[in-house]
C-alpha cells in the first residue's frame, strides 16, 4: 500500500487552492471586460436618493428613471430607492463605502455634498474626487423666503428681527447658508434642526411652526409649491447664487451685499455647487467603460423628447451638465486658494 507523504498533500492542496483563485480571477476579469450592453442586459441600476419621497431630488430622479434605461446599453431597469438622512450623507456615504462598484448603483443628493470634504464638515465618509460623476440634471438659484404674514418685507428686516427657519441636516444648504448668512450679513436667523425632508419644512411653514427657509431651491419651490408664489403666501428676501435669477428682480443677490473680499470669494466657492444642483454619482472603481456608457446615456436622456415633455408638464426645469464638466468644475473648486478654503470652512462651520 502506498501512503502519501504529508508534503505531497500540502502541495496538492495549495495547487487546488491556486487553481480556484485563478479561476475566480478569470471569471471576474471576463465580467469586467464584458461590453456594457452585455453586462447591463437583464440587470437593474439602483439609484439612491438622498432625500425622502415628495422632494424635488425625488421628483427629478423618478422622471430620470422612467427614461434613462432606454438609453443605457442593454436597457436595464432603473430602480429609485430613497435613502434619506443627515442631509443626504446617508446615501452618499453608502454609495462610497458599501455599494457595488460595478455600475449597478448610482446616487443623488444635496448639491453641497461634493464640497463637504473640502470644507472639513463632519459626517463625510468619502473622497469626493474619487467618485465618478455621471451628470447633473439642473442648475439652481437658492433663496431665502419668509411667510408674508411674518412681515419680513426685505432682507434688511432680518437684521433687526429674528426669522425662524428650519433645516434637514448637516449636509444641506439650509444649514450651511444659515451659518454663512448669519456671519457675513449679521442676520438674525434662528435655526430649528432635525426635519426629515424639505417637504416637512414646507409643511411646518404652512402650519406656522416656522417662518421661512434660507437655502431653499427656487426651482423646487416653483415645482412643489407654485401656489406660494402665485398667491403671495411668501416673500423672497434674498438670492443665494452666483448670478441673479431674472424672475426675481426685487430680491438682492447675496454676493452684492458682502463687502469683504475674502468673504465674497469664500461664498462664491460655497455657491459653486449650484451649477450642479441635481448631480448623479457612481462609486469609485466603477469600470471606465460603464462610466462612459452611463454618461452618454445620461446625456441622451437629457435630450429625450418624452423626458422633456414630462418635465415641462411637472414644472421641472432641465438644464443639464455632462459628467465630464461636473468633474472639471469640482477639480477647479478643489484647487481654490488655501485662504479662501479656510474662510469657507469657518463660514460653513459657524454656529448661529
Amino acid at each position: 500500500m502506498v501512503v502519501d507523504h504529508p508534503a505531497r498533500k500540502k502541495i496538492a492542496a495549495r495547487t487546488l487552492l491556486l487553481g480556484c483563485v485563478l479561476q475566480a480571477f478569470s471569471i471576474s476579469a471576463r465580467a469586467q471586460e464584458a461590453s456594457p450592453e452585455a453586462f447591463y442586459k437583464g440587470k437593474e441600476i439602483v439609484v439612491y436618493i438622498g432625500t425622502g419621497p415628495g422632494t424635488t431630488y425625488d421628483m427629478y430622479t423618478r422622471i430620470l428613471a422612467r427614461h434613462f434605461g432606454r438609453h443605457v446599453p442593454g436597457a436595464p431597469t432603473i430602480v429609485p430607492a430613497n435613502k434619506p438622512g443627515a442631509g443626504s450623507l446617508n446615501a452618499i456615504n453608502a454609495l462610497y463605502n458599501t455599494a457595488p462598484r460595478d455600475g449597478t448603483t448610482i446616487a443623488t443628493g444635496h448639491r453641497f455634498i461634493p464640497i463637504m470634504p473640502l470644507l472639513a464638515m463632519p459626517g463625510t465618509q468619502f473622497d469626493a474626487n474619487k467618485f465618478e460623476y455621471i451628470g447633473s440634471m439642473g442648475r439652481e438659484t437658492t433663496i431665502c423666503l419668509a411667510r408674508r404674514d411674518a412681515n419680513f418685507k426685505s432682507i434688511e428686516d432680518v437684521k433687526t428681527r429674528e426669522l425662524l427657519v428650519g433645516t434637514t441636516g448637516a449636509g444641506s444648504e439650509l444649514t450651511n447658508f444659515v451659518s454663512t448668512l448669519t456671519t457675513t450679513l449679521n442676520l438674525n436667523l434662528k435655526l430649528i434642526r432635525g426635519y426629515q425632508s424639505a417637504a416637512a419644512i414646507d409643511l411646518a411653514i404652512e402650519r406656522g411652526e416656522l417662518q421661512g427657509r434660507c437655502g431653499a431651491s427656487y426651482g423646487s419651490i416653483k415645482a412643489t409649491k407654485p401656489d406660494w408664489l402665485t398667491n403671495g403666501f411668501v416673500d423672497i428676501l434674498l438670492q443665494i447664487g452666483l448670478t441673479k435669477e431674472p424672475e426675481l428682480p426685487g430680491a438682492p443677490l447675496v454676493i452684492d451685499l458682502v463687502t469683504d473680499e475674502t468673504d465674497r470669494r469664500a461664498i462664491e466657492l460655497m455657491l459653486s455647487p449650484g451649477e450642479i444642483a441635481r448631480p448623479y454619482i457612481a462609486p469609485p472603481g466603477t469600470p471606465p467603460a460603464r462610466v462612459n456608457a452611463l454618461r452618454r446615456a445620461f446625456d441622451a436622456t437629457m435630450k429625450d423628447a418624452e423626458l422633456l415633455n414630462e418635465a415641462k408638464r411637472l414644472n421641472v426645469e432641465i438644464s443639464p451638465m455632462t459628467g465630464e464638466d461636473v468633474q472639471k468644475l469640482l477639480t477647479r473648486i478643489y484647487s481654490s486658494p488655501a485662504q479662501v478654503v479656510e474662510r469657507a470652512r469657518k463660514l460653513a462651520g459657524a454656529n448661529p
